[in-house]
């Protein structure tokens, strides 16, 4: 399945993270990446409370897909960082509340959910998904032969250490005995008074260094979830949050406006507020109708909206606003009572009813707080909130439901894009606060919030508007009529099958079935001890096909087509075990080591096909240029620039770095009397791009117009970055497409050492 470009970006940082943490301790490697993504004033890397276990942050806000997203992370962790476990071991996945537990639960075991899907992608079945209660009958044989997955909420293991004993997760179990047995270190569990080792399910994690995903991990960040946490020893720690916390390792920050960019949300939330809790249910109630009557003129598409109405809670000393009596006002109101459910701690009217099916037809959830956590329907538009600013239990901490927008698609019509809060309050401001306090709760900011009054006239604080009155279309390269393509290099003729497949790669392995880890200090391999590997890789115990079937998983070259991947895949395997002499269980304990040499021998078969072909389009005169999308009127920023530039096309930019801004300043001053406009061209986001016979494609940094027509790209490198096989690769494609641009298309590198060069040259042109 296809991943959000945010959640794509995400992953590849944290890929980054993963291979650069073979080579440099956990910290190093945090403060390397984040330095060239976010700057030097970007927070150093704590490692007081897990020392040298790596331990990173993904901040993603409410409705970006943090679950998703672990799952993915989840299998990146397990075959970089932990190649060792061969996809075997224990996942401890926690999550703030027993709701959450619940619906974690529920996506992991849905063959037609999402999570299921990617996790199933995968690790092709060989995982197992536990409750914490259901882990205590967990088996040794369920951790050597799958990944297994235990969703725990934290209250099951974050308990003082002098009443912990009262959980089960820490009291002696005898299902568990036989994870006990033959123990050769005993070092990390837990003996009880007489010096045994207690049979605990807590021991069975320390004994199997787990990796730990937290999810919504500012939950975790106390002196006491920090000492439980390290307790059971694990090998990795990842958390999800929208809020991170002072220590939290933000390796990846993604912003709301880029949930936005990816209609990910219905954004801004639009405030209505009244002192009158009558007045205030009645105004949420005629918006939902109103927004029902818009939904069923769109086309393709089926959105029934959902207003969520929150009570407040029951009371013994003063009156309030309940359920029963929400109810009742509905009733009152005509409501058919089949549209109306009840979902609060000690009613669950949900149960069983898929709120996306057609023939549902619930239009109203009356709630108090079960809404707060974990719950997920796009559907919900309205927040009705009778709950005042003297009760417990305020609007912010149900907000994120409204948030989420039906499909990720954005409607042809603007009132069904944003989301709606009526709340009762004494004046606008006070709910004015207590809004903006969800939102950024959430993730989000002021800046995503308005008022009823101001909706008609609301401006995207994250949008820029051209400044510049010009169409601009960058000719790019084209094969044919059509953009180049990597699919065109490679054409229909190629077959993978029938390259060489003779390669030579160093292994791990011993005679005991053991995976040698920490060999030196300079050799790319996993850190931590020699550990016994899994039992269907021991010696005796192997299959090459089902080498062969893991290989095929592992190894994504969607351009080729399955057959010929694994016909090559097959001849590479059969040529180390003929021509090289590597036992089958050699290659099969290695095999993630194999996968790697493999994945890059593949792609040099590629490139070195593609870029013979790509050679000879350009010899034969069958390349050339031509100008496809233009740059749209207006653009969503990720984490725009305050200043204001004289010659930007839009009226602001994203964040670039220091030196970056001090050319592009240079650019804009009116030195540069010959240029007309210039645009920063963002990776993956704006149009143009330049195609070479490597798959991914290259996004100069800027392209800027003179006034004589000529159009040039620009990249910018740090002098680190010069001289590198990346570079020139990049400067090769791009003099070739300058080249077919006829003198009208113009290419420079700069960099610090080359600046009063390049500006001499612009100015020229």
């Amino acid at each position: 399945m296809k991943l959000k470009r945010y959640q794509e970006s995400a992953i590849d940082t944290l890929s980054q993270f993963l291979e650069l943490s073979k080579k440099l301790k956990p910290r190093y490697a945090f403060t390397e990446i984040t330095e060239e993504k976010y700057g030097h004033d970007w927070p150093k890397y704590n490692h007081e409370w897990f020392g040298d276990v790596p331990f990173v942050c993904i901040r993603i806000p409410t409705g970006g897909g943090k679950t998703l997203v672990g799952c993915k992370a989840v299998e990146r962790i397990m075959s970089i960082s932990l190649q060792h476990k061969m996809d075997t071991g224990i996942v401890m996945w926690f999550v703030p509340s027993d709701s959450i537990k619940t619906q974690t639960l529920k996506k992991f075991r849905d063959a037609k959910d999402w999570h299921y899907e990617m996790l199933n992608e995968s690790f092709d079945t060989k995982f197992k998904i536990f409750s914490n209660e259901e882990a205590l009958t967990i088996t040794p044989e369920d951790v050597r032969n799958n990944l297994c997955i235990i969703v725990a909420s934290l209250d099951a293991f974050r308990k003082d250490s002098s009443i912990q004993k009262k959980y089960k997760v820490y009291k002696e179990n005898g299902s568990l005995m036989d994870h006990f047995q033959n123990l050769k270190d005993e070092s990390m569990l837990e003996k009880d008074d007489a010096g045994t080792v207690v049979n605990s399910l807590a021991n069975v994690i320390r004994k199997n260094n787990p990796l730990i995903v937290i999810d919504e991990g500012h939950h975790t960040q106390t002196d006491l979830s920090i000492r439980f946490l390290s307790d059971l020893k694990p090998s990795f720690i990842i958390e999800f949050t929208a809020t991170p916390r002072d220590g939290s390792n933000v390796l990846v920050k993604i912003g709301a406006a880029e949930l936005k960019l990816e209609d990910m949300v219905k954004i801004p939330i639009v405030l209505e507020s009244r002192s009158q809790w009558e007045q205030v249910v009645a105004d949420g109630l005629m918006k939902r109708e109103e927004l029902e009557k818009r939904a069923g003129k769109l086309k393709g598409e089926r959105i029934r909206p959902i207003a969520l109405l929150q009570a407040q809670p029951k009371s013994k000393v003063r009156t309030t606003v309940t359920v029963e009596q929400l109810k009742k006002l509905l009733l009152d109101r005509k409501i058919p009572e089949s549209q109306i459910k009840i979902k609060t701690s000690e009613v669950d009217e949900l149960d069983g009813i898929d709120l996306f099916d057609k023939k549902c037809e619930v239009r109203y959830i009356l709630t108090v707080n079960a809404l707060s956590e974990g719950w997920d329907c796009s559907y919900a538009y309205v927040l009705i909130s009778v709950a005042n600013l003297g009760a417990k239990v305020a609007v912010e901490q149900i907000i994120g439901r409204v948030i989420r927008m039906p499909n990720a698609k954005r409607k042809t019509d603007e009132a069904l894009n944003r989301s709606y809060v009526f709340a009762s309050a004494p004046n606008f401001n006070d709910a004015a606060s207590r809004v903006i306090k969800g939102l950024e709760d959430n993730g989000y900011s002021r800046a995503d919030f308005v008022g009823a009054t101001d909706e008609k006239e609301y401006a995207d604080p994250m949008e820029a508007k051209k400044a510049i009155k010009k169409d601009l279309k960058v000719p790019m390269m084209t094969f044919g009529k059509d953009k180049l393509a990597f699919e065109d290099l490679l054409g229909e003729d190629f077959e993978l099958a029938k390259q060489d497949a003779d390669f030579g790669f160093k292994i791990h392995y011993d005679l005991d079935g053991q995976a040698t880890i920490d060999i030196t200090e300079d050799d790319e391999w996993l850190q931590g001890k020699q550990l016994s590997l899994p039992y269907q890789y021991l010696d005796g115990d192997h299959s090459t096909d089902e080498l062969i079937s893991w290989l095929d998983k592992k190894l994504r070259f969607p351009m080729v087509s399955p057959d010929d991947k694994v016909g090559f895949i097959e001849k590479a395997v059969q040529t180390q075990i003929k021509k090289h002499k590597r036992s089958l269980p050699e290659l099969s304990v290695n095999r993630y080591l194999l996968a790697d040499r493999l994945s890059v021998v593949i792609t040099e078969v590629l490139e070195a096909y593609t870029k013979k072909v790509f050679t000879g389009l350009i010899s034969k005169k069958k390349l050339s240029v031509d100008a496809f999308d233009s740059y749209p009127p207006t653009i969503t920023l990720k984490s725009p620039v305050a200043k204001v530039f004289n010659k930007n096309l839009y009226e602001r930019i994203d964040a670039i770095n220091g030196e970056e801004r001090g050319f592009v300043e240079r650019i804009d001053l009116g030195i540069l009397d010959n240029i007309e406009f210039w645009v920063r061209n963002r990776e993956k986001v704006d149009p143009f791009y330049i195609q070479g016979w490597r798959k991914g494609k290259f996004y100069p940094d800027f392209v800027a117009v003179t006034k004589k027509g000529s159009i040039v790209a620009l990249e910018w490198k740090g002098e680190d970055r010069i001289s590198n096989d990346d570079t020139a690769y990049k400067v090769e494609i791009a003099n070739v497409w300058a080249k077919l641009g006829k003198g009208k298309l113009h290419f420079f590198l700069v960099h610090t050492g080359n600046t009063e060069e390049v500006l001499t040259r612009l100015k020229s042109l």
